[in-house]
């Protein structure tokens, strides 16, 4: 039996499953099944022909059985590696065997992580989210990481769905968040502006076809070096492994990519804040503009940083985009996110997977 979504926003105890009830239409004659859950639900009845009552899309619950329990998925949806489509097509249903990759779903078959059932259990409707074993989450915990010491690399692969707050200080916090639009809004001026004055300059010494083409053979090689410097960070800046005994390391993970991986799902910390940006991308505009002849430098760097932007934007495409089942951005959607969720030690590429085959870190994507 599949409910269809119903609009209520909290969540009482769980009680007996659910029970069917026939409607007969007034008007037609016609008769439709609804599935209701029991009285002391009050409004969640659901039906297959949509809501009895108005509200949101946001505000529906989507209610799913895993092994008989029953889970309101519906805040969770839209973040769904999966894509939201997947979920509201098993509305009412036992999921158990598709979160096991037994059966296909929207042709797709999926074997989901001991992460994927921890975020679920969030949802369950006998309960709210218990509070975090380990860290008092309902205060800015930067500088409390670093305590969590052998702890520590456990916690961040158990995803939390929600955001955490780093610093006491409202303005050093909004540092911390940035919308995804705001990497393009920054950084593609300055890649339009640099891009165009290096394709003037080497028109200018070569002519109209050699100076298009060699400035775009540079853009095209400055993007590709952008490619090999994220998978570079990702893997071995990002991904090492802090010393539990040390505060300070362990504090500095957290705040390179540590937070990240508690929660993946927080969308204003998906992308790179541009103050802390103005500054990697200073240090290497000096570098270039000291060893590079000056149209060199435009046209590589500008190459260099168009990649960033789109490395930034794919990336927070994957964990909040809703591709087609099948499409290949749902492979690399469900690729990453298996980076998250079943093996952080694999699929560090993200921009593109070439790296991922060259170094042979090769990832694993829908079955």
């Amino acid at each position: 039996m599949r409910f269809a979504e119903h609009g209520a926003n909290t969540a009482p105890p769980l009680i007996k499953p659910s029970v069917a009830v026939i409607h007969e239409a007034p008007a037609s004659g016609k008769t439709r099944m609804s599935t209701c859950l029991p009285p002391a639900l009050g409004t969640w009845c659901h039906s297959r022909n949509g809501m009895a009552d108005g509200g949101s899309e946001a505000a529906k619950p989507l209610l799913v059985y895993l092994d008989g329990k029953l889970y309101d998925v519906g805040p969770f949806a839209k973040k769904h590696p999966g894509g939201e489509k997947v979920l509201r097509r098993l509305a009412g249903d036992e999921i158990g065997k598709f979160m096991r990759g037994q059966e296909r779903i929207m042709a797709v078959k999926h074997e989901h992580s001991a992460a994927a059932y921890h975020i679920l259990e969030q949802y369950a409707v006998e309960k709210t989210h218990k509070k975090d074993a380990l860290l008092d989450i309902s205060i800015p915990i930067l500088w409390k990481v670093g305590d969590l010491k052998h702890d520590y690399w456990t916690w961040i692969h158990q995803p939390y769905d929600g955001t955490l707050r780093l610093f006491k200080s409202d303005f050093l916090e909004m540092l911390t968040r940035t919308a995804w639009y705001i990497v393009p809004l920054v950084w593609m001026p300055v890649v339009f502006y640099f891009a165009t004055l290096g394709l003037n300059e080497m028109y200018q010494k070569h002519g109209i076809f050699n100076g298009f083409a060699t400035s775009g053979a540079l853009f095209s090689f400055g993007f590709l070096m952008w490619t090999l410097l994220e998978y570079i960070l990702h893997r071995w800046v990002f991904h090492f492994k802090p010393d539990p005994d040390s505060y300070n390391q362990i504090t500095l993970h957290f705040l390179l990519h540590g937070l990240h991986h508690k929660t993946p799902m927080d969308g204003d910390r998906l992308v790179f804040p541009p103050t802390p940006a103005l500054l990697i991308v200073a240090f290497f505009y000096s570098i270039y503009k000291a060893i590079l002849p000056f149209p060199v430098f435009c046209c590589f760097a500008s190459g260099k940083l168009f990649g960033y932007v789109c490395y930034d934007m794919v990336h927070y495409y994957l964990h909040h985009g809703d591709p087609e089942p099948s499409s290949t951005m749902h492979f690399r959607k469900v690729y990453h996110h298996n980076h998250h969720f079943k093996d952080f030690d694999l699929a560090y590429g993200i921009s593109t997977v070439l790296w991922d085959h060259v170094f042979q870190t090769v990832g694993l994507g829908p079955l």
